[in-house]
């Protein structure tokens, strides 16, 4: 849980920072094209209940996804589905630790990100033994 929790938080800070389409865009998922639907598939039951900022991120991650490397691609669908698998009370927590994060001086917050590529490139079976 914990290591989910570290994955979302560093997640959020590198994945929202790209270009987020106009306010108007709102749309249903029945509207999406076969390609948002697609990538956006993790977030399909989640979709009509989101609010119009969120969808923006979400259609945004979905602009740039053809251009990801394969193994971009793969995380980006293992985030989706691992953001929507938590409670909205452990997604308000990853939220106030990101928060948390994004207030530490540039030195520290560099110092979380070396840390955190360290732990992606850590084979998934020795990740939690250090």
């Amino acid at each position: 849980m914990a290591r989910s929790l570290l994955v979302i938080i560093l997640w959020l800070g590198f994945s929202f920072s790209g270009p987020v389409l106009s306010q108007s865009s709102q749309p249903s998922w029945q509207v999406l094209s076969l390609q948002q639907k697609e990538v956006l598939a993790p977030l399909a039951q989640e979709w009509d209940k989101m609010d119009p900022a969120k969808k923006k991120n979400w259609l945004a991650i979905a602009k740039r996804y053809p251009k990801m490397t394969a193994a971009e691609q793969h995380r980006t669908q293992l985030q989706m589905r691992d953001w929507y698998s938590l409670t909205p009370e452990q997604r308000e927590l990853v939220r106030e630790k990101y928060k948390t994060i994004n207030k530490l001086p540039p030195d520290k917050r560099n110092e979380i990100k070396q840390k955190w590529r360290e732990y992606e490139q850590t084979p998934e079976d020795q990740r939690g033994q250090k």
